[in-house]
């Protein structure tokens, strides 16, 4: 079964994580302006690595999409079009976590 996954390419690869490096970091410092509220950044990240990590994928673009509303912006339309698109949904929610993990820590930093 594995072999019949189709890989994505490096040029697909490449494009999620830049879909994901514009859209993810505006959006989080809309959620969190001036960093606010650690906790709450760190339990969404928990809880969107926990459905990485189970495989749920579509309920990780729901949330994502739901944080876009939540800031009053409209979903990207390069995030909506990969909705029929798992292998696709799927990389670009690890590198949204990525993206989110890397804001995290540099929050972290510049508190020490």
């Amino acid at each position: 079964m594995e072999s019949e996954k189709k890989v994505l390419g490096n040029d697909t690869k490449n494009m999620l994580n830049t879909i994901s490096g514009a859209y993810t970091i505006p959006l989080i410092d809309r959620l969190f302006i001036g960093g606010r509220n650690l906790s709450v950044m760190e339990d969404i990240y928990s809880v969107l690595t926990a459905l990485l990590t189970v495989g749920m994928i579509k309920e990780a673009m729901c949330m994502i999409r739901g944080l876009f509303g939540m800031v009053g912006e409209e979903y990207p339309y390069f995030i909506a079009m990969l909705e029929n698109h798992e292998e696709m949904q799927e990389f670009f929610v690890l590198e949204f976590v990525e993206d989110f993990y890397e804001v995290i820590e540099e929050i972290k930093l510049k508190d020490i």
